[in-house]
């Protein structure tokens, strides 16, 4: 093992830059989209179109509130016109408040007193129907406690009863008064973090996922060019069978690799509040593991850096839309049976061991090996 280690490092003196970019591109990937994502989306707003068929108070609240929120930019228009602006585009998605919303928000009804409109490319569609439907039931949760407090009223025949818009007006200010929407706790032994609402939040071990799938393709190219003639005539001259020679360069690998690895624990764990745990360490051995042997097996059956290359950015392409790193296609497109079975991250990104992927690899990794033997015997 000190002899291949010597020989590696003799060749990595050669192009000790261009090795050092894939090892760290994990982690300065990761951290860099994060960052400008985050920073793109705080400076940015989703436009959202809303059309009020209801000329009531609690209307005209409910659409107070939708406009205060800092992620949206809010249109009030005409049901027609912004049905035209959904279909250009203009607007992420279109929510109508219909008549008679304060009586049935008064009376208990939650069904059918909004409904939306959305097109294929409304992505933030989901977030911002989650700030809404939850501002809707604040209001229903104040007119069910103003209403109980009524029939408190009638029950004990109280001589200066409360109106029901003065009890609603009287939790909003006890309301804001308190905050008690927006109490924070934390648990004994961490710290408060203050994290903004975002309309898209981007998981950092999933885009590191992605990442690493690349940097691991790109730097298991070795397995290519050590089939050309000038390379392999070396092999008449060690000590070992060709298949413990490369087995022991996979295993040289997957250590540096698991070496940068556990630096990206300590950078995300550092800048970018991300929680650690044992089995967590485990998922990431086991991912990591899995990456070796699966980049390793691809390369075997490549004879050209080239289209090798090509193949490998694409997988990663395609992995990347899928499992929904960049883009949130889930809400768009529904999740087949089979996707995670055939998905070679969705373990790691469940937050599981790669266990089936990993036995997987180690099969192809084996055949690879053996056929390498028998080719050469």
């Amino acid at each position: 093992m000190k002899d291949i280690l010597f020989t590696r490092l003799l060749l990595w003196k050669k192009k000790v830059i261009s090795m050092l970019f894939w090892f760290l591109l994990p982690i300065l990937g990761t951290y860099l989209f994060i960052s400008i994502a985050n920073t793109i989306q705080e400076d940015s707003n989703v436009p959202i179109g809303i059309v009020m068929e209801d000329d009531s108070d609690l209307g005209h609240h409910l659409l107070e509130s939708i406009t205060e929120s800092e992620l949206v930019q809010v249109y009030e228009t005409t049901e027609k016109e912004a049905l035209y602006q959904l279909e250009k585009h203009e607007l992420d998605s279109v929510f109508i408040i219909h008549e008679g919303f304060e009586q049935a928000v008064n009376s208990g009804m939650r069904n059918k007193i909004l409904s939306s409109y959305r097109t294929e490319l409304s992505i933030a569609y989901s977030p911002i129907k989650e700030i809404i439907v939850s501002l809707v039931q604040e209001q229903t949760g104040r007119a069910k406690a103003a209403n109980f407090i009524l029939e408190m009223n009638e029950q004990y025949n109280v001589t200066e009863p409360w109106t029901l818009e003065e009890i609603q007006q009287k939790t909003i200010q006890v309301q804001m008064d308190e905050n008690l929407l927006n109490t924070a706790f934390t648990y004994y032994g961490t710290t408060n973090s203050n994290v903004e609402p975002t309309l898209i939040s981007w998981n950092t071990w999933t885009i590191w996922a992605i990442f690493s799938l690349l940097s691991s393709l790109f730097l298991f190219d070795w397995v290519i060019k050590e089939k050309s003639l000038a390379v392999s005539a070396r092999y008449t001259f060690i000590h070992l069978s060709k298949w413990s020679y490369y087995f022991k360069l996979i295993i040289l690998y997957f250590l540096i690799f698991l070496l940068f690895d556990f630096m990206a624990l300590a950078v995300f764990t550092v800048l970018l509040d991300e929680a650690i745990s044992l089995h967590f360490i485990f998922v990431l051995i086991s991912f990591r593991f899995m990456l070796c042997m699966l980049s390793f097996s691809i390369a075997s059956f490549f004879r050209k850096t080239a289209r090798y290359y090509g193949i490998s950015l694409l997988m990663v392409i395609v992995l990347a839309i899928l499992t929904g790193a960049i883009i949130p296609v889930h809400q768009f497109i529904p999740e087949l049976p089979f996707a995670a079975v055939l998905n070679p991250l969705h373990a790691f990104i469940s937050g599981n061991p790669t266990i089936l992927w990993s036995s997987f690899s180690l099969i192809l990794v084996f055949i690879s090996l053996f056929r390498k033997d028998v080719s050469n015997a």
